[in-house]
């Protein structure tokens, strides 16, 4: 078979979200022959920043942390440090709704023998975890947290958290993979108190932070690099492996040759386009929670509760419509004007799926009536802007392990073919970035 020489590529990467784009901006430092494809109109993937009525909407995540020297790196080398808008100082006060009121998670240990959010009997389990033995096998974070700690402390503060982190179910989520830190203090030292108390837990304050115009701002600054590499509207659907690289067909009749494949796209999607049944059929196991993401422009002195820090998370008990609320603007004044606050609303997931099956309508205001009674807000409603992520996040289930496996069995297999994505090895935005530069760096 002849190969058109302008159709032959060095390094075809699959999707131009951060994972993609950072792969690409340091492919093109090192003068690489590649191309990005991407089926939709815009770069950026789960990064999405829209701005209306001066309000800047995050639709995706809402903030980056600092906690890695590759999110440092690519933001210094595109020039945008001097862009980088960092938290106020009250971003660290949490609530959580008890008796239909704001209340704020203690951050002290002092604070927290005080509260009363917690029952004596719920204080008396958490401090004889030192007792329990710990974990032979990996179990789900509700399992090892109501174990170690009982399960008015996994009901009260570890499951809110985690929605707001995953929007899953943390009676399905993997302990070792969701939280990996905490899962290796108990099998290194039998209890994750001793663990702290030995200072094998060192403390580390990464900053969070965003930028001027919103995280799309990195997105922007990224394709403005390598934007003659990215074809957007691209759609893959499929890829052969030859006898020497892999064939990639787009839009069903485009083809393009390469000698190495990077793939940052959702596991579902790779599902569908790769010749590996067995590998096709792990990664279409791995499930997405959907999320409604609402955003509300309030007049500042309406809002009667207070409302600074960076927001509130949901129980199950607490029968809400919705997991959680960032108060975007009271973390980062820049995003809205200066008499109004931007919140955003996180509904849906794997708790309340069933409402995302709502007429849009009902359920905005069935959201923003549970809001106002909740903020004792008396005006109006200035700005709304919506998105909606019909499969948003992706889930550590206890299958995890042999996501893992299959993964790396494929890699064996299909030497030049690599698998990235927030699906594997950490969803957060700087995870991603990591991951990118380190996978170029190898190559």
């Amino acid at each position: 078979m002849k190969i058109d020489s302008s159709r032959k590529i060095d390094t075809v990467i699959l999707g131009a979200g951060i994972s993609g784009l950072t792969l690409g901006y340091y492919l093109n430092k090192k003068n690489q022959n590649f191309l990005i494809f991407d089926s939709k109109r815009m770069s950026g993937g789960n990064i999405s920043s829209s701005v209306k009525d001066s309000f800047i909407c995050e639709n995706g995540p809402n903030t980056i942390l600092l906690n890695n020297d590759s999110v440092k790196e690519i933001i210094e080398d595109i020039g945008l440090s001097k862009e980088i808008i960092y938290p106020n100082k009250n971003n660290k006060k949490r609530f959580l709704i008890r008796n239909g009121k704001l209340v704020a998670i203690p951050t002290t240990l002092f604070g927290f023998l005080r509260t009363n959010i917690l029952s004596l009997i719920g204080k008396i389990k958490i401090f004889s975890e030192i007792f329990k033995p710990k974990h032979k096998n990996n179990t789900s974070v509700y399992n090892f947290i109501s174990k170690r700690f009982g399960v008015e402390f996994h009901d009260i503060f570890i499951e809110p958290i985690l929605t707001g982190v995953y929007a899953g179910n943390t009676r399905k989520m993997s302990m070792k993979h969701v939280l990996n830190k905490v899962w290796e203090m108990e099998q290194k030292n039998r209890s994750v108190i001793l663990s702290f108390l030995k200072n094998d837990s060192k403390k580390n304050n990464f900053k969070s932070f965003n930028f001027k115009n919103g995280l799309s701002q990195l997105i922007n600054s990224i394709e403005n690099k390598i934007e003659d590499k990215i074809n957007l509207k691209s759609n893959v659907t499929k890829v052969e492996k030859l006898k020497s690289g892999f064939k990639i067909i787009i839009n069903e009749s485009e083809e393009y040759f390469c000698d190495r494949i990077i793939s940052t796209i959702p596991s579902y999607s790779l599902a569908n386009i790769i010749w590996d049944n067995n590998f096709s059929k792990t990664l279409k196991k791995i499930s997405y929670s959907p999320i409604f993401v609402l955003h509300i422009g309030l007049e500042k002195s309406k809002i009667k509760e207070n409302i600074n820090g960076f927001g509130v998370l949901t129980k199950p008990s607490d029968k809400k419509s919705f997991l959680g609320i960032l108060f975007n603007s009271r973390i980062f004044p820049h995003v809205s004007p200066e008499d109004y606050d931007l919140i955003t609303v996180m509904v849906g997931g794997s708790r309340q799926p069933e409402l995302l099956e709502l007429n849009k309508e009902i359920l905005k205001s069935k959201i923003l009536k549970e809001i106002k009674e909740l903020f004792s807000y008396d005006g109006q409603i200035i700005m709304q802007h919506e998105y909606l992520w019909k499969k948003g996040i992706p889930q550590y289930g206890l299958n995890h392990s042999i996501v893992n496996e299959s993964l790396k069995k494929f890699h064996f297999e299909n030497k030049n073919f690599y698998v990235l994505g927030n699906f594997i090895d950490g969803i957060s935005v700087s995870d991603c970035i990591r991951k990118a530069k380190k996978l170029v760096s190898k190559l």
